[in-house]
């Protein structure tokens, strides 16, 4: 096994963007601008695009934002430390807003995205707890406050190709059945509508 500090073995680690207003911010518009992705749409570990909000204005310095497939996103703002990978399944154009951090890993070095996520998950109390990256807002509850340097600062044990093998296979597991468990939901829901 292996440290390495996560900035080593990426190829880019940004801010998501800073959007200020709300005013350039939709449900209904889809056309032609860009998908924005919230602390609020990452739920159990996986991206929900279903309320995702669109920034409705062409402005290529968003094109600097754009995700894609196996990029990881971290929470570095806010109050609850949130992980997951982004899978382009669509034709949007996707941003991080700025409460999230995008972690690009270097595809040459052959790191599972998903081990990196499971790592990071398992390590959040040092994450959030280490460099001063935790506040306490007025109602008591921690505020989490990351900065680049300090997620570039990252040490990553890098475990053997079979165990990130083994993670890759009960990841994809795990979200079919969160998927599936999602969809059997909202087919409760319809019955008990329709009942209604």
């Amino acid at each position: 096994m292996k440290i390495q500090k996560l900035k080593d073995i990426c190829t880019d680690i940004f801010s998501g963007a800073a959007l200020f207003t709300n005013d350039n911010l939709s449900r209904d518009y889809k056309d032609g601008g860009y998908r924005v992705i919230r602390l609020a749409d990452i739920q159990n570990n996986d991206i929900s695009f279903e309320d995702c909000l669109f920034y409705n204005k062409q402005d290529y310095k968003k094109n600097r934002y754009l995700l894609q497939n196996n990029d990881i996103l971290i929470s570095s703002r806010g109050t609850i430390f949130k992980i997951a990978v982004f899978q382009k399944e669509d034709t949007y154009k996707t941003i991080p807003s700025g409460f999230l951090t995008c972690i690009r890993l270097n595809p040459d070095l052959n790191i599972s995205v998903n081990y990196i996520a499971a790592y990071l998950r398992h390590k959040e109390n040092n994450i959030i707890q280490g460099r001063n990256s935790i506040k306490m807002t007025s109602d008591k509850k921690p505020k989490i406050q990351l900065k680049l340097s300090d997620i570039y600062n990252i040490e990553i044990t890098i475990v053997s190709a079979k165990i990130q093998k083994d993670i890759d296979k009960l990841s994809l597991e795990a979200s079919g059945y969160l998927k599936k468990s999602i969809q059997k939901t909202k087919e409760i829901e319809k019955i008990v509508l329709a009942g209604v």
